[in-house]
């Protein structure tokens, strides 16, 4: 069984339905990291059959308590304003079975400007000659895999990044060429090339040891 993991935070309720082909009942599960500020989106989900694990704290410690209480082998960790490939389940199925303990899609952004193609570009740049993609492409892993890095850390920011550096300690780590089509909102809000140089900021700090209360503030762009 494959445990697909979504992180809500002040989502609207059409973002469910992005996720109904992916209730599978005996083959998948959905749980909904929940931290209560939507209970509209919450009662969307609900009606999917999804299991709610509700509690306060950062999206770190959020998906972890979720990935906690997953029943399947494969853990599937998915932004809830990300659209998986349709054919995201074979393929996750497909890339463990040939020996990778964890991988991730492609990237692909909904509007299709010259600028979000470029970041789309970099990020699956980034992604395969790194072996570092982010959250927004869609992360999966073997539970053991998941279990033997420590799981996913109470950060705020980076959390995606930090997990996927334990996970290639555990095994192989592989990125897929199917993409996972996300919401461009951060970009559109704050400009392409700010929120860029905002990330870049954010992952240098990261590597260089800056806290992460300082981290989510240049993320914020304070």
């Amino acid at each position: 069984m494959i445990s697909i993991i979504i992180p809500i935070k002040a989502e609207r309720p059409v973002v469910a339905e992005r996720f109904r082909a992916f209730s599978i009942a005996g083959e998948t599960e959905i749980l909904i990291a929940d931290r209560g500020d939507c209970p509209e989106t919450t009662r969307e989900f609900e009606r999917l059959g999804a299991r709610i694990v509700t509690g306060p704290g950062s999206r770190g410690l959020r998906l972890d308590r979720a990935a906690r209480e997953a029943r399947g082998d494969v853990l599937f960790f998915v932004h809830a304003d990300s659209r998986p490939p349709e054919n995201a389940l074979p393929a996750i199925a497909e890339t463990l079975a040939a020996g990778a303990v964890a991988g991730a899609f492609s990237l692909a952004y909904e509007s299709q400007t010259a600028a979000l193609a470029w970041v789309a570009w970099w990020a699956n740049l980034r992604s395969r000659r790194l072996g570092l993609p982010f959250g927004d492409q869609g992360l999966f892993c073997r539970r053991e895999a998941y279990a033997a890095c420590g799981g996913f850390r109470d950060l705020p920011v980076c959390d995606d990044v930090d997990i996927v550096r334990r996970l290639k300690r555990v095994g192989r780590l592989q990125v897929r060429p199917e993409k996972t089509v996300t919401s461009p909102r951060r970009y559109t809000q704050a400009g392409a090339l700010r929120q860029v140089l905002r990330n870049w900021r954010v992952l240098a700090g990261y590597y260089a040891g800056v806290s992460p209360e300082r981290l989510e503030r240049w993320y914020r762009g304070n």
